[in-house]
């Protein structure tokens, strides 16, 4: 029974490493687009629909930074 678990982690490893690798680029993604949302939506009930709208686009284009910077492996 121990083999067998052995045999059967040292293939499962390494696609459940790179599963968890890809969830956490995902994950990642969500976090930073919920927090986005909760800005605008924080705005929009402080100051009105226009100030929703700015503080969308400000939102957009960090994330535009955030993942252009992401593609270059974070360098300059």
């Amino acid at each position: 029974m121990k083999e067998k678990w052995k045999t059967t982690w040292s293939r499962a490893a390494p696609v459940l490493r790179e599963a968890v690798r890809t969830l956490g680029l995902y994950l990642d993604d969500l976090l930073l687009i919920g927090a986005g949302a909760c800005f605008v939506l924080g705005a929009q009930e402080a100051f009105g629909k226009a100030a929703a709208l700015a503080a969308s686009g400000v939102w957009l284009s960090l994330y535009a930074v955030v993942i252009a910077k992401a593609r270059r492996g974070g360098r300059r």
